[in-house]
């Protein structure tokens, strides 16, 4: 193999070892503080309190009827999935700083996170 050859596969072989350390340690999505909600049909606001420790989630749900209470869930990536006393609570889209999803009455929400 000519030395060039070579040089070039060290490069690449490092360069992939450097991405990957870097990929590694960038952080997870973190989703604590207070989101609040506008609904399509203009109902009374939701207020979601979450702590997050590592893809770990509890808090408080309000304003959303039944399914107001503690909450407990996880994140992955974008997605966040809660549960209360209840059930399940629709699954929630991050994007920034604002979560979209649909209630189980098949109304469309977007909460936006007013404090960290």
């Amino acid at each position: 193999m000519t030395r060039s050859k070579l040089n070039i596969l060290v490069f690449i072989g490092l360069s992939a070892v450097m991405l990957a350390t870097y990929a590694g340690a960038q952080p997870g999505l973190d989703v604590t503080g207070t989101w609040t909600s506008s609904t399509s049909s203009g109902a009374n606001p939701i207020t979601l309190v979450l702590q997050q420790a590592d893809n770990k989630l509890t808090g408080t749900l309000t304003g959303a009827g039944d399914n107001d209470g503690n909450v407990t869930g996880t994140v992955q990536e974008n997605i966040v999935r809660l549960r209360n006393a209840k059930g399940n609570i629709p699954v929630l889209t991050v994007r920034g700083e604002q979560m979209t999803g649909t209630l189980s009455g098949g109304t469309a929400v977007t909460l936006s996170r007013t404090a960290k």
